[in-house]
């Protein structure tokens, strides 16, 4: 099964969208501090069309200004 697919990966992806939500940080701001000329790579990951590993996990956590310790503890919370 793909992990775009994995309810974990779906909860972790819902947490990181409600946590730019929260702190008001729009997609195009978000593409912006992480060097994308478009929002349309960060729309792709929140439509669960686009997987990111873990390095652009932690930039996106990084740039939204969130720990990412805090969104994987969602991933580990399910073991």
């Amino acid at each position: 099964m793909k992990s775009i697919f994995n309810e974990r990966y779906r909860q972790l992806v819902g947490w990181m969208i409600a946590e730019r939500k929260f702190k008001k940080v729009t997609q195009l701001e978000l593409a912006d501090k992480l060097g994308y000329p478009n929002s349309t790579y960060i729309s792709k990951i929140e439509q669960f069309e686009r997987r990111m590993d873990i390095l652009e996990f932690v930039n996106i956590c990084e740039s939204i200004g969130i720990n990412p310790h805090d969104g994987l503890s969602i991933l580990l919370k399910g073991n």
